[in-house]
């Protein structure tokens, strides 16, 4: 199993403890506030020139992007101890779990935050690229012997669209990308996934990030009280649905007119698009 985690990306990092990860990414925020504070306090000095203004900032963005990376090296050591200690099922039954919990396709940097916030299993986003074709190598060898593969949506002409990953178990309008609309679609249905009850924790925060993106919804205040979070979180699920049934009216007839005429291609080329 750990190999396999290896393999696809899940952040196994050898000789790594969370421990020092921890460690390092304490000290990249001390002194991140440091240098804030200095800015702040020599912003409103008049004496300071602007330009030495600019360069503490950009050393603020560096500092920035380095504690990016230590919270993703966190992420990826966490995942890969919790595998460690807990071994799972493999790598692509938990996608497969994870877009029949979505319901429809999705691309692989939303599964990748999904995982982690639903699961904290950390799978990189190019890390599906290598999983799909180990899924076309296994057809291969046996095509239809699996109940499901991780597979690429469909364009209206029957070729893949790799953008897009959904489960071959499901029926083709399910997995057709018919228009722009088919996609704003399943931006929405992001949205309306995530269910999130509680503290804002891992799920909240990715909805909040997702409702800006999609609807350009701001999130609440960080001071924002239980009670005004769910309220906001009820209105953004209403928003999304009301907008996901608008364009449904008319998408779900272009994707069922789409599939009928991939309905008549050879299994390889329903599941995995035929060449352009």
């Amino acid at each position: 199993m750990a190999a396999m985690d290896r393999s696809h990306g899940c952040g196994y990092s050898p000789g790594v403890s969370l421990t020092a990860v921890r460690d390092d990414l304490a000290d990249a925020l001390d002194e991140t506030l440091r240098l804030a504070r200095q800015l702040a306090q020599d912003a409103r000095d008049g004496d300071v020139p602007v330009a030495e203004l600019v360069a503490q900032a950009a050393m603020l963005g560096r500092l920035d992007q380095r504690r990016a990376e230590l919270i993703g090296e966190l992420r990826r050591t966490a995942s890969a101890g919790r595998r460690a200690a807990q071994p799972g099922p493999p790598i692509r039954e938990v996608v497969l779990s994870a877009l029949d919990e979505l319901g429809w396709p999705q691309n692989a940097r939303f599964l990748e935050e999904y995982l982690w916030a639903k699961h904290q299993l950390q799978l990189d986003s190019r890390a599906f690229a290598s999983l799909r074709r180990d899924e076309l190598r296994a057809w291969q060898r046996a095509p239809g012997a699996r109940t499901a593969y991780i597979v690429p949506a469909l364009n209206p002409d029957g070729s893949a669209n790799p953008r897009w990953l959904t489960s071959s178990a499901w029926e083709l309008p399910r997995r057709v990308i018919a228009s722009p609309d088919t996609e704003r679609l399943l931006d929405l249905q992001k949205v309306v996934a995530l269910h999130v009850r509680g503290s804002r924790g891992p799920l909240g925060t990715l909805l909040e990030r997702y409702a800006g993106q999609v609807m350009a919804i701001e999130p609440p205040a960080v001071s924002a009280s239980i009670t005004a979070t769910r309220a906001w979180r009820a209105h953004v699920r209403a928003h999304a649905t009301a907008l996901i049934e608008s364009i449904r009216h008319r998408d779900d007839g272009d994707r069922e007119q789409v599939a009928a005429r991939l309905a008549v291609f050879p299994d390889q080329d329903r599941v995995w698009g035929r060449d352009r």
